[in-house]
């Protein structure tokens, strides 16, 4: 089991790290002391669409029949991840969240969709979803109930296991909701991820308990209430701390500003790094954090985030020798600036320092590159 503890000051601080840590797949690399199965799944951070912040719960086709929880909801966004570029720079799974279930399980213990909002089942939108050459995921919870009260997999985790294998299932994710102890979560859990194993099927397993271990403020791409400063930030630290890039949002009524931002395939190709390292945190100071992570071929990512949430733009200087522990830059590196905007800022010696402005609650993401890594940038 990993414990992780952490605490929460700001909307933008430590958002990196809880979007990677609510995030276990049944495989689990570079932390020492984990167990982890080689089955080639989740080998870098997982890319999809989810319905929950966007959608939540509404289950009510009656009087919102384009928003609410249904097949034709997921139908229509899969249409849209295959026909918009989503599909084409790595957004491959389309996953169903909480209140999809009907009220109760069938004569045989079998999980089953609404019958009125998913008329054709879990299995006919399954493969719907892969003939567009996408996955697809679904919702569980190790309790008796789902966190919107549905039916719990608790007491039912081999019968659930086999039932999503037989509907063609890709992903589950898997909520913590009411379960009576922490021992009973971690042996949830665990009976799942053995479960599923089991079924022979390549199932990508997304365990969400951590998530409800920290006190936090949902902001979401391409959603109400977020700004453009504030989106930069959650991609730029999406892709700096390894986390899934899962969005939820309403494809179908996405600003364009907003879908330029989610396929940024600089910033995709920083989270999908192959190297497969997270990033972390290098320092804090005056309401900055610049946090950074290796990346393969020698390159390093240095994400630099202005914390205060009032003012104008602010300076913030850095040394050059003191990023990547002192070796991306020695005996120099050449610098392109990601987000806000794409810029060559050129190469740059050990000994020199780096200079940028920074709007309240933004970041700006650098590339730091050897002569092979930034040939590759157009």
């Amino acid at each position: 089991m990993v414990t992780v503890t952490m605490k929460l000051t700001s909307r933008v601080q430590h958002l990196g790290c809880l979007l990677a840590l609510c995030f276990l797949a049944q495989v689990l690399w570079d932390i020492p002391g984990v167990w982890a199965l080689d089955n080639g799944l989740a080998m870098t951070p997982t890319m999809g669409w989810l319905h929950w912040e966007r959608f939540m719960c509404n289950t009510d086709c009656k009087e919102e029949p384009d928003s609410c929880i249904s097949e034709k909801l997921f139908m229509q966004m899969a249409d849209l991840m295959d026909s918009d570029g989503w599909k084409e720079v790595g957004y491959e799974y389309l996953c169903i969240d909480d209140c999809w279930m009907a009220a109760q399980r069938d004569s045989k213990g079998r999980l089953q969709a609404d019958p009125i909002r998913f008329p054709s089942g879990i299995r006919h939108l399954a493969n719907y979803v892969h003939s567009k050459g996408l996955k697809l995921g679904i919702y569980a919870d190790v309790g008796k109930k789902t966190c919107a009260g549905f039916p719990g997999s608790f007491g039912y985790y081999d019968i659930d296991a086999e039932t999503f294998a037989d509907w063609g299932v890709d992903l589950l994710k898997f909520d913590g909701c009411y379960c009576d102890s922490v021992e009973q979560l971690a042996d949830g859990y665990k009976h799942m991820s053995l479960a599923l194993n089991k079924t022979g099927r390549s199932i990508v397993y997304s365990c969400e308990w951590p998530l409800y271990m920290w006190p936090f403020r949902k902001l979401v791409i391409g959603n109400f209430g977020l700004s453009w400063d504030q989106q930069i930030t959650q991609m730029a630290l999406w892709a700096i701390m390894a986390a899934p890039l899962l969005m939820s949002n309403d494809l179908r009524h996405i600003s364009l500003q907003a879908k330029m931002l989610l396929q940024n395939k600089d910033v995709i190709a920083i989270n999908q790094d192959p190297l497969g390292k997270q990033g972390y945190l290098l320092r804090k100071e005056d309401n900055f954090e610049v946090w950074e992570r290796p990346l393969s071929s020698l390159a390093w990512a240095v994400a630099m985030v202005n914390l205060q949430e009032i003012g104008g733009p602010r300076s913030y200087t850095i040394n050059i020798a003191s990023l990547g522990q002192g070796v991306a830059c020695n005996p120099a590196c050449f610098i392109t600036e990601l987000l806000p905007t794409k810029t060559k800022l050129g190469f740059y010696e050990w000994t020199s320092c780096l200079k940028t402005r920074i709007n309240p609650t933004g970041t700006v993401l650098l590339l730091l590159g050897r002569s092979q890594t930034f040939k590759k940038l157009p």
